[in-house]
């Protein structure tokens, strides 16, 4: 087949096998990570949302031009349906990445398609304990930034550094951190393709040395918050040096927060997910019959994966170093999970026909399955203008149309482990202000120290809402300026409630001629 031809083949098979990923493990734009860049998105295109909480909208934009693209499309697009054209994009370009570092792995098209089928089915794998997953069903800068690393991964297993150091360029963009710790990937393989062992060797302790580096000389957790916050620090601080012993301390509650930070705070369950792809990798790396390219990128991810865990156990603890434990150096696992996804998929040439098909159902519906239980009760692709299943997104749709644009909303602080919530963003779908969260809010905080503060002051005001009697929750709330709430169905409450379902009520808290419902 000519070149031309070849070409056209792989990507018109890799776009129609790009909806049935979506279809297989779902969409769900305005949940998780995904609903904290569309609320900055919202924000940038309308400036005139989130005007209480504007530091939880915008944090995540600053170090990512992602939203600052897609902003300036809403002229032209509403969100909703640009929203769906990058995950389907970024699901092609993720798989158009995987084909292409499988050409340099494998000398044959059925392995090739084999590791591109394997990357499909493990779409939304998690990667052990640390709250990420190969790629998401919804849209983020990951979603993106993690094609082009492998596309500077191809790059690199063909020892073309100048579109490597582009990709990257571009990945960094999007996503700094994550294009960091694809850097030290690619740096590794190439080392390892070269036979570099020394150099690997220098390039590791140097590394450990300097995050022992680290570790000495940055701020440490307070070891009296090490397993719990304090109280609500006040609204204030009266100057500059109360500021800076209150901003430490709501930053490190907002890290120690994160229990995905640290493996001591790991279920027994996820450790497995760290060790049993090393040893599997780390046995492929010895394989002497198998090409030395894919070899160098088995020993690569086991390397990665074992510096990672190693800088982790040393110096990652919730008496350590923030720096690091924000840092996130277990995010360097999705490397190694990409890795030994595609040199397996390679294998899958050597099975049957019906036990390729075998296999990849089972995965397939296996993950499917794991999508259905973490968004039980929403839609399993949510679609654009489809009325959604989700009882609490129906009632932040309908606080987007019924209220005031600059009412603000509270709800309890861990609203997002209510029953059904399925992680539904409020900001993102209200398009309303709303005291902070311990969760989503939490993980801007514990990256932005700019949000520290106005997180710990949300979280202990809005602690335990949902079973407080109204006149706490009007002196927790007022210093927020809070009009309404939005509480269980089955919650006490003697305040007007406009809006009701088997799951959710919103009940307005104060109303005066500048809030309330339109």
């Amino acid at each position: 087949m000519p070149a031309a031809k070849a070409k056209l083949w792989v990507v018109s098979s890799i776009a129609l096998l790009t909806p049935v990923v979506l279809l297989i493990h779902g969409y769900h734009p305005l949940a998780d990570d995904g609903a904290v860049y569309a609320a900055g998105i919202k924000k940038l295109a309308n400036p005139g949302l989130y005007l209480s909480d504007a530091v939880f909208a915008l944090s995540p934009t600053h170090l990512s031009i992602f939203a600052h693209l897609l902003a300036p499309l809403l002229r032209w697009m509403p969100l909703p349906g640009l929203l769906l054209v990058c995950q389907l994009a970024s699901i092609f370009l993720f798989l158009l990445g995987s084909w292409r570092v499988a050409i340099h792995l494998f000398s044959t098209d059925r392995a090739r398609w084999g590791a591109v089928l394997l990357a499909a089915c493990c779409f939304t794998l998690p990667v052990a304990g640390t709250s990420l997953s190969i790629l998401d069903p919804y849209v983020t800068a990951r979603s993106f930034s993690m094609p082009l690393s492998l596309f500077a991964l191809a790059a690199v297993l063909e020892e073309n550094w100048a579109w490597s150091i582009f990709w990257l360029a571009l990945a960094a963009l999007l996503h700094p951190l994550m294009a960091v710790y694809s850097a030290i990937a690619i740096l590794t393989v190439a080392g390892c393709q070269r036979r570099l062992w020394l150099s690997l060797c220098l390039f590791y302790g140097l590394g450990w040395v300097l995050c022992a580096a680290i570790y000495l000389a940055t701020h440490h957790a307070d070891s009296n918050i090490a397993y719990a916050c304090p109280e609500n620090p006040g609204l204030k601080s009266e100057t500059w040096a109360t500021h800076i012993v209150l901003s430490r301390a709501a930053l490190s509650c907002a890290a120690l927060s994160r229990s995905y930070f640290f493996l001591s705070s790991w279920k027994w369950y996820e450790y497995p997910g760290l060790l049993i792809p090393l040893l599997l990798l780390g046995f492929a790396g010895t394989n002497k019959y198998a090409p030395w390219r894919a070899r160098a990128l088995a020993i690569a991810a086991t390397l990665m994966g074992s510096g990672t865990l190693l800088v982790s156990l040393c110096f990652v603890h919730r008496s350590g170093s923030l720096l690091l434990a924000r840092l996130q150096v277990l995010r360097g696992f999705q490397f190694v999970y990409i890795a030994g996804v595609l040199l397996a998929g390679g294998l899958l040439a050597k099975l049957r026909p019906r036990a390729i098909i075998a296999l990849c159902l089972l995965l397939a519906g296996g993950l499917f399955l794991a999508q259905r239980l973490t968004y039980p009760e929403s839609n399993h692709v949510e679609w654009p203008g489809r009325t959604p299943r989700n009882r609490w997104q129906q009632a932040f749709l309908w606080i987007r149309s019924g209220t005031a644009d600059n009412a603000i909303f509270a709800l309890d602080n861990d609203y997002i482990e209510s029953p059904g919530e399925d992680a539904q963003g409020f900001r993102a779908s209200a398009e309303r202000s709303a005291v902070p969260d311990w969760y989503k809010d939490g993980g801007i905080a514990s990256n932005f120290p700019q949000a520290a503060i106005p997180w710990w002051q949300g979280i202990h005001a809005t602690e335990h809402l949902n079973s407080a009697t109204d006149e706490q929750r009007l002196a927790r709330l007022k210093p927020f300026g809070v009009t309404w709430i939005v509480l269980p169905a089955e919650a006490s409450t003697g305040f007007a409630c406009p809006f009701i379902n088997a799951r959710v009520r919103v009940c307005r808290v104060a109303v005066s001629h500048a809030d309330g419902a339109k």
